[in-house]
């Protein structure tokens, strides 16, 4: 990657072309109170009654973080944090319910807790500690308020979004720009990282946004060639039924799966130990692309080693329950149009929601340009 490359290389990553260009968008602004923004943990598993380990429950917060939260109780019942498991992170400006576990011991204490921006749910015992990525997803209840065109045209557009969505095999699996850093900031740490090859301290996250970047990157890139329903040789694949992986060796064959919604296309999260298409393969030039293009040797990430193992990514979200209805004023806050959807763990609704908002254009303006 030349030195007159990187604006338009990073322009390229934090500012993607939509799926859904040539339909009009909404408009509209979310967050306008924490209420708009409800997000709930889809569990793995619920409690197993397993005593004597741990004790599994629901922590519910509005306008604050997740690691605050989990300071907070620690520090008010004398839990230490590393001992408090949770399988994820949520927003912070948002009203949100996610699990999280807590020693057995520690159920006393927990009566005791109190604060006015977090509330935790009864607890039940349970065998093992909650892990990062312990979760099926999140369900979204959202509303987007100050909509630039009226309730009814909004939902149209919506309706209209989404059957397009749905005709291109799925929302494109991207990774948000709360990931990336807003400025680009942390995708560029984040790439000088991967390309040192150098294990720096605790710079996990910059790490994670490099390879994120670069899946990004990838799927941007075979959006352009028109691959993103198209199986390759050397393809790593994903069984919808199971979620095994496997490598297309006949392309031909699993083309038909892959139409019949029986397969997924995966990207890569390039690591040391990421499971790779075969050298020679027309999948496998693709990723090496990728990389030089980044500027990053497959030499760098295995010196990662563990530090990077690397893993694979869907490339699209085949379903998201899309519901739409219109939400009514709320005091000096407009109506809007209320979404409630589903993810899986990973996924980020910001992207969604930047396919239904945008681009914005006027009721003329459609009316003008739509054919006679």
């Amino acid at each position: 990657m030349t030195p007159e490359s990187v604006p338009e290389f990073q322009a390229r990553l934090l500012d993607p072309p939509l799926q859904t260009a040539e339909l009009p968008g909404i408009g509209g602004r979310i967050r306008m109170r924490p209420e708009d923004f409800t997000v709930h943990e889809i569990p793995a598993y619920g409690p197993d009654g397993r005593t004597g380990a741990h004790l599994l429950l629901i922590l519910r917060k509005r306008c604050i973080g997740t690691e605050d939260a989990i300071v907070e109780l620690s520090r008010q019942t004398g839990i230490p944090r590393p001992e408090i498991g949770l399988a994820g992170l949520k927003d912070k400006d948002a009203v949100t319910e996610q699990w999280i576990t807590v020693p057995f011991a520690a159920g006393p204490r927990l009566t005791e807790f109190s604060h006015p921006a977090i509330q935790l749910g009864p607890a039940a015992p349970h065998g093992n500690k909650l892990r990062r990525g312990h979760l099926h997803g999140n369900r979204f209840d959202l509303v987007i308020r100050d909509l630039a065109v009226p309730g009814e045209e909004a939902r149209a557009r919506v309706t209209a979004k989404a059957a397009r969505l749905a005709e291109l095999g799925g929302l494109d699996n991207l990774y948000g720009n709360q990931r990336l850093g807003n400025d680009g900031g942390n995708l560029r740490r984040g790439l000088e990282l991967l390309a040192s090859g150098a294990r720096r301290g605790k710079a996990d996250f910059l790490l994670s946004a490099g390879q994120s970047a670069l899946f990004n990157l990838y799927l941007l890139e075979r959006r352009a060639r028109g691959l993103m329903r198209t199986v390759l040789l050397g393809d790593i694949l994903k069984k919808t039924a199971t979620g095994g992986l496997f490598e297309s060796r006949e392309p031909e064959v699993d083309q038909a799966r892959l139409d019949a919604s029986e397969l997924g296309l995966t990207g890569p999260m390039f690591g040391s130990k990421m499971r790779a298409p075969s050298p020679g393969t027309a999948a496998d030039a693709l990723e090496r692309e990728i990389l030089t293009l980044a500027g990053i040797s497959p030499e760098a990430l295995k010196a990662l080693g563990s530090k990077v193992e690397g893993t694979r990514r869907p490339l699209q979200l085949s379903t998201i329950d899309l519901q739409v209805d219109l939400a009514s004023a709320e005091g000096p806050l407009p109506s809007g149009l209320r979404l409630r959807f589903s993810l899986p763990a990973g996924s980020y609704a910001t992207v969604l929601l930047q396919e239904l908002q945008a681009p914005v254009a006027s009721t003329a303006q459609t009316s003008a340009s739509a054919p006679q």
